[in-house]
């Protein structure tokens, strides 16, 4: 009776040590996985960073949502690592067909040795992603859809055969939800993006690309209008904060941007004070703080910037003088270069009753 006593203490002892093992696997694993989450959310929120206005542009050029291209691309390059992706530049799975002519690599897909196309850049693969949209009879239907609604146009590409996962309409539509991708349709749609231009080159500048046909031309003195327009050309750009790196998304999937080094924000429509801040994990009177807001501020518009973090004594380097434009405020270069509103009082010698004229230059260091 005394040995199955022991030996009944020694399995309820056994049975205590691998329950506490068991324990141990399953939050090593939750920190483990919480781990992988948090990097992937990065890096994904780095490709979106880095190929946002590739896809805006392709939108403005083909009329596919830049929120669909995205939400492809990060799905199907893996956030730009997969082989094809890194080897290729193929960021859409896009396969050779009998029509390419360009360079191929093979890999293992539904079939084993498929053919897939490569490109030179990754740029050249969004574009060719919409040429492949537009000029295909089995994508045609979807350019009657509103070029808004990523919904029916992640359903339709998947009824359209573009992938053989049973759920790639439901994948697409919650990458564009997660991580807001349909506010860069919206951008386009409210011509609030502009894409850039490649500046073509000159007949001289074509000429010096071959230098045994180049004759150097003798230096020219100065004209005044020379030295004008040389100084209007030395004048700092303005920042543009919706082009700022984003560093993480919030849990209300707000992108956290950095601007000068200084955390923000833009808000959305309807945004509430109260709710922000508990979002952000901050307290009320810090945001108030962090951006002059007055007590009677508790909602918020559209784009507008609100920072996290304490703004800065004086602009960075570079930044001297900012004139101002039809509109503007002090308060809102102090949001535009991050730099306590304070501070521009005193280095400009103004107060909150001061008149600010169009064309005044004001002082940022």
């Amino acid at each position: 009776m005394y040995k199955i006593c022991n030996f009944t203490r020694f399995l309820a002892k056994m049975a205590r040590y691998f329950r506490h093992i068991v324990l141990f696997l399953m939050v090593f694993s939750g920190f483990f996985l919480s781990a992988q989450s948090t990097q992937q959310k990065k890096e994904t929120l780095d490709y979106i960073d880095k190929y946002k206005n590739v896809a805006m542009t392709e939108m403005v050029k083909y009329k596919v949502p830049a929120s669909i291209t995205l939400a492809q691309g990060i799905l199907e390059s893996g956030n730009g690592k997969s082989k094809l992706a890194t080897k290729g530049n193929n960021h859409f799975g896009i396969k050779c067909h009998s029509d390419w002519r360009g360079k191929t690599m093979r890999m293992d897909d539904d079939a084993p040795n498929e053919c897939f196309r490569v490109y030179k850049t990754a740029e050249e693969s969004y574009r060719d992603h919409s040429k492949f949209l537009k000029n295909s009879p089995r994508y045609a239907s979807l350019f009657d859809l509103k070029i808004t609604d990523y919904k029916a146009w992640a359903k339709g590409l998947k009824k359209a055969g573009y992938a053989t996962l049973p759920t790639y309409a439901t994948v697409l539509i919650n990458l564009i939800e997660t991580y807001d991708l349909q506010q860069y349709d919206q951008m386009v749609v409210k011509g609030k993006f502009k894409p850039s231009r490649k500046k073509e080159k000159t007949k001289s500048e074509q000429k010096v690309e071959n230098p045994s046909t180049t004759v150097t031309p003798a230096p020219e003195k100065p004209s005044k209008a020379n030295k004008i327009k040389k100084k209007k050309s030395d004048k700092t750009e303005v920042p543009v904060l919706k082009d700022c790196k984003v560093i993480e998304m919030t849990g209300g999937r707000h992108y956290i941007r950095e601007n000068f080094g200084v955390e923000f924000i833009m808000t959305k429509q309807g945004d509430e004070l109260q709710q922000l801040a508990k979002e952000l994990m901050m307290s009320q009177r810090q945001l108030r703080k962090y951006n002059d807001l007055g007590n009677d501020k508790t909602s918020f518009r559209e784009g507008e910037v609100l920072y996290i973090q304490p703004k800065r004594r004086r602009a960075a380097d570079g930044y001297r003088y900012h004139v101002i434009q039809q509109g503007e405020t002090l308060k809102k270069v102090s949001q535009l270069y991050a730099v306590r509103l304070d501070r521009l009082f005193v280095m400009n010698g103004l107060d909150e009753n001061s008149i600010l004229q169009i064309g005044q230059e004001i002082r940022l260091r």
